[in-house]
């Protein structure tokens, strides 16, 4: 225990600018290679658009509405915060803005994260952590999209930051620090699950901070804050989705209903049984810790390193020591962080194995550095057999960090010449889209020009079509039945279908309930490599000229 409590007070007795240089530099060296790798395309994965939509709705005063949607009904799926941002940058600038916005949010995370894990596991292993943290591939990838995983992350941080303080070994005593530090911790937290859902364990885990600790003020006011921010986030859902029913008929699962699904791209397989979630949960465990880890750490398939046994390795290590980390710290210190980092851990390994990806493992990921050097350090002292943090008991983290270093640097200097070829590009007016997205987007700018305003088009991203045409449209229906997708086309008064390259589910459903009404269907565009089609929906069958 006093081995734990050295561990745990390194960071406090330390003044509180001590860090500043240290978290500072890391900040610098996140930018600069942020700046290196920026990628100015649009990312291809349709929740982007969907945000500068939102964005773009709340900034002309139409409220928080699905603009793409032939309705434009309310939204009811994202929680507002982050298109809130964007409509304030947006009087300011467009796409590349909100893609330096991004990078200015990361860099703040790297910060929050290196004095955050300065109180998890003390200075030295914070400047490790919070420097793998800033040189890792998946957050200078996240740094130039505009999605809501960079705000997310770094307002989880700050939370458990601030809460953390408020526990009876972190000086949380006085009425000012608890108006001042439990109230900023709370609405952290708070703010947080009002820019993803996904906050919520965390909401829970300041709740349960403060009951385990039987302090019942700051309890009730977690519950106040945690209560009003879900509260008032479901009951809107509820209002908006009753007042506004879907156009098609189709009603989209909500993040709960889609956590129960089998696969969430094909709902007529059902939802899982309590068997069928066991399961599912420790293959999804196992995909993290061997897989999406150490490639979040090391870049794509681990950086250059290929070997799977490798990837293995690393991924097991790594989580063998955040554990060790995590149950030290835990019977020093229960606090915030360490309710939150299981809570947050189950919901992932429960969540669809189709979505298992780095970018819901990065909220996590400043904590499992953080913990895992603190093993690393537990383990260099019963290997040293040092009493005192020093040289010798280092020596675990120092060659961990210095491995896991060089593979994310491996990673930086195999991207830097795409990156930069791309931005000449992109200057020069030749976006470095893939091929298929390229042939999508070029389908959008075609239908911009030559359809009437007001047409409804249906393709598999209907939002990034929007954002690039203007004309309003939704997703084709998930169903291996032609009879029901030419039904949800009906419903939404379709004028177009894109036919892409870009989209299994594309040719899966689609394409046969084309085939199965081919007289329903006249193309108008055919254009792209590979090539994007246009097909005119007729209200009735043709008749050949």
């Amino acid at each position: 225990m006093k081995e734990g409590r050295r561990l745990t007070g390194e960071a406090d007795r330390h003044s509180p600018h001590g860090g500043v240089s240290a978290g500072l530099l890391l900040v610098g060296l996140h930018l600069a290679l942020g700046l290196l790798l920026f990628d100015p395309t649009l990312f291809p994965g349709g929740d982007n658009a969907g945000y500068m939509i939102l964005g773009d709705s709340l900034a002309s005063g139409q409220g928080y509405r699905d603009l793409y949607l032939p309705d434009a009904p309310l939204h009811t799926k994202y929680p507002p915060l982050y298109p809130v941002l964007l409509a304030a940058l947006s009087a300011l600038g467009g796409l590349q803005l909100f893609k330096l916005a991004s990078l200015l949010i990361t860099s703040l995370a790297v910060w929050t994260t290196y004095r955050l894990a300065e109180r998890l596991a003390g200075r030295r292993a914070a400047v490790l952590a919070a420097g793998l943290f800033a040189i890792s591939p998946v957050l200078l990838e996240y740094s130039h999209y505009v999605l809501s995983e960079a705000l997310f992350v770094t307002l989880v941080a700050a939370s458990l930051l601030l809460l953390d303080r408020q526990t009876k070994q972190g000086g949380g005593s006085g009425g000012q620090f608890l108006l001042t530090g439990l109230a900023a911790g709370l609405v952290a937290a708070a703010l947080a699950f009002l820019t993803r859902t996904a906050g919520i364990p965390l909401l829970a885990a300041a709740i349960l901070f403060f009951g385990i600790e039987r302090r019942w003020r700051p309890f009730g006011a977690a519950i106040a804050v945690g209560g009003g921010a879900a509260g008032g986030w479901w009951l809107y859902q509820r209002i908006a989705s009753a007042r506004y029913p879907s156009a098609s008929g189709d009603s989209a699962p909500g993040y709960l209903a889609e956590m129960l699904l089998r696969n969430p791209y094909d709902p007529a397989a059902g939802s899982a049984s309590p068997v069928e979630l066991l399961l599912r949960a420790a293959d999804n465990a196992w995909t993290y810790l061997t897989v999406v880890l150490p490639q979040s750490l090391f870049g794509g398939a681990g950086g250059g390193l290929s070997v799977e046994p490798v990837l293995i390795g690393i991924g097991l290590l790594l989580a063998a020591l955040a554990f060790v980390g995590w149950a030290q710290r835990s019977m020093v210190r229960l606090g915030p962080a360490e309710l939150f980092t299981p809570l947050y851990a189950v919901m992932l390994a429960l969540w669809p194995s189709v979505w298992t990806d780095q970018r819901f493992l990065l909220p996590l990921l400043p904590l499992l550095l953080a913990y895992a050097m603190r093993g690393a350090d537990v383990l260099g002292r019963r290997v040293s057999g040092a009493a005192e943090a020093g040289l010798g008991s280092a020596v675990p983290a120092f060659v961990i960090a210095a491995a896991l270093g060089l593979g994310a640097g491996y990673s930086v200097v195999s991207k830097t010449p795409e990156r930069i070829g791309c931005m000449a590009r992109y200057r020069a007016g030749d976006p470095c889209d893939p091929a298929d997205f390229a042939s999508f987007y070029a389908a959008a700018r075609w239908a911009s020009e030559n359809t009437p305003s007001d047409a409804v088009i249906v393709s598999r991203k209907p939002r990034i079509f929007f954002w690039l045409s203007g004309r309003r449209g939704d997703l084709y229906r998930y169903s291996a039945n032609p009879d029901d997708v030419l039904e949800g086309l009906e419903l939404l008064g379709t004028d177009y279908v894109v036919v892409d390259a870009i989209s299994t589910t594309t040719d899966l459903y689609l394409v046969p309930a084309i085939r199965e009404n081919l007289r329903r269907f006249r193309a108008v565009y055919d254009e792209g490599t590979p090539p994007t089609l246009v097909l005119r929906f007729e209200p009735e069958p043709f008749t050949a000229d």
